[in-house]
């Protein structure tokens, strides 16, 4: 009986060895082994967090390098302070110029930290350093620091649905498109016309009358024909001048007006 009690002993003590072998494998190799890294601390300081949590993903250019260990209210200022625990590995790259945003793991998943690599020629970030809020890049982000702004792209949105619910409404669309239908077929109406009338313009006819006219306008230049003399003659305008200039011939001018209406009256019963 003793010596079956030492068996059960011996079995007891194998398999809680065992377990505690298999466990402390599983810790050794599961995970990032988190428990046998250095961490360095940093600090980001946002206007507002909204969905970031303590234990939220802190990642460098898409790769997880640690974690918020927690989240509190900077002493004297309007600001959220985001205590980041960062594996020492990685710290030597995130240099004074690094920017730290916060944002979202798809359109509905959970918020993280994101850092933004700095200058590599840049000194790296002593522990509790605090690291330069970025403007948020990414949609969701915009959004949410843009609430009232935000509101108003979903108020134009719901405006253009209203609009364009009352235009389909008793087939107006179908209307508006048989009307510029008609429009434009009157449209190319008027346009095949003015091509024709321009047509019309270019023709012969039109070229023809435009020489004639040159062929008028050289005769009279050239003093061809009566009125080409009449505009081209200087000494008409002297012998009119001389007829009509003197005051003696002023009278007999008179005169002999005076006399030839007397006469055509007379004549005229």
């Amino acid at each position: 009986m003793e010596s079956n009690t030492k068996i059960q002993f011996k079995i007891g003590i194998f398999l809680t060895s065992g377990l505690f072998l298999i466990l402390g494998s599983i810790f050794m190799l599961g995970a990032d082994r988190a428990f046998f890294k250095s961490y360095v601390t940093l600090h980001a300081h946002f206007d507002q967090v909204q969905g970031l949590a303590e234990g939220s993903v802190v990642s460098f250019a898409g790769i997880t390098i640690g974690n918020v260990r927690k989240i509190q209210i900077v002493q004297g200022q309007n600001l959220i302070d985001a205590v980041l625990d960062v594996d020492k590995d990685y710290i030597a790259r995130i240099t004074k110029g690094s920017k730290v945003e916060i944002r979202t793991q798809g359109a509905l998943g959970d918020k993280f930290i994101y850092i933004i690599p700095g200058p590599l020629d840049g000194s790296p970030l002593q522990d509790n350093a605090t690291i330069e809020v970025a403007k948020a890049t990414d949609f969701i982000g915009i959004i949410s620091e843009r609430g009232t702004e935000a509101e108003k792209i979903f108020d134009i949105i719901n405006e253009m649905h209203k609009f364009t619910k009352t235009l389909n409404a008793e087939n107006r669309t179908g209307k508006i498109l048989i009307n510029l239908e008609s429009t434009t077929a009157k449209i190319d109406k008027a346009a095949g016309a003015t091509m024709r009338l321009a047509e019309e313009l270019n023709s012969g006819k039109l070229k023809s009358s435009m020489e004639h006219l040159n062929s008028v306008a050289a005769k009279l230049d050239s003093g061809q024909g009566t009125l080409g003399a009449l505009i081209n003659d200087s000494s008409l305008h002297d012998q009119l001048k001389s007829l009509l200039g003197a005051t003696p011939r002023k009278s007999a001018m008179k005169t002999l007006l005076r006399t030839s209406i007397e006469k055509s009256e007379g004549a005229a019963p």
